[in-house]
C-alpha cells in the first residue's frame, strides 16, 4: 500500500491543468519533505525510501516546469 507522501506525489504528476499544477505538486512537496523530516528525526536507516523521496522531488520539478510553462 503506498504511503500518504506517494498517493499525493502521483495525484500531482497525474494533473494536467496548467492552473492547478503548481498548487498540487507544491502540496506534493510538503509532503515528501515532511517525510524526510521523519526520517531524519527518526534516525532510520532507510536509504531506499530518501532515494524515492528525492527521486520524487526532482520528478515534480520537471513535470511542473513541462506543464506550467507559458504556451
Amino acid at each position: 500500500m503506498p504511503l500518504e507522501w506517494e498517493m499525493i506525489y502521483r495525484e500531482a504528476l497525474r494533473e494536467q491543468d496548467d492552473e492547478k499544477v503548481h498548487e498540487v505538486c507544491d502540496r506534493a512537496r510538503r509532503a515528501i519533505n515532511d517525510r524526510l523530516t521523519e526520517l531524519a528525526a527518526q534516525k532510520i536507516a532507510a536509504e531506499k525510501e530518501r532515494e524515492q523521496l528525492y527521486d520524487a522531488l526532482r520528478r515534480l520539478l520537471i513535470h511542473e516546469n513541462r506543464l506550467g510553462l507559458p504556451n
